[in-house]
């Protein structure tokens, strides 16, 4: 437990931070398995959609600095390489 009164705030705003993160972590976790999903099922239009959902997310952890931006920049590579291979990409 933190002894000091900035110690306390500084768990206060740990919590709060940790609590946003993982919000915005799940919601990517989320589309990420849609997206993973409508390619199994070969839906080319709902893996577009969803594509573009992906990249989005990506942006939003970046921006957020929940991710380092050449992880959020890797991530969308490796989608785009995978829509690339499925011809998804318009």
């Amino acid at each position: 437990m933190p002894n000091t009164s900035s110690a306390k705030k500084a768990l206060r705003q740990n919590v709060t931070a940790r609590s946003r993160n993982k919000h915005f972590s799940a919601l990517y976790k989320e589309t990420v398995k849609g997206l993973e999903k409508a390619i199994k099922n070969n839906s080319v239009e709902e893996a577009k959609t969803l594509l573009s959902k992906v990249y989005s997310s990506i942006d939003k952890l970046v921006k957020k600095n929940i991710i380092h931006p050449n992880n959020g920049s890797r991530k969308k590579s490796k989608f785009a390489k995978l829509a690339k291979s499925l011809s998804l990409k318009s």
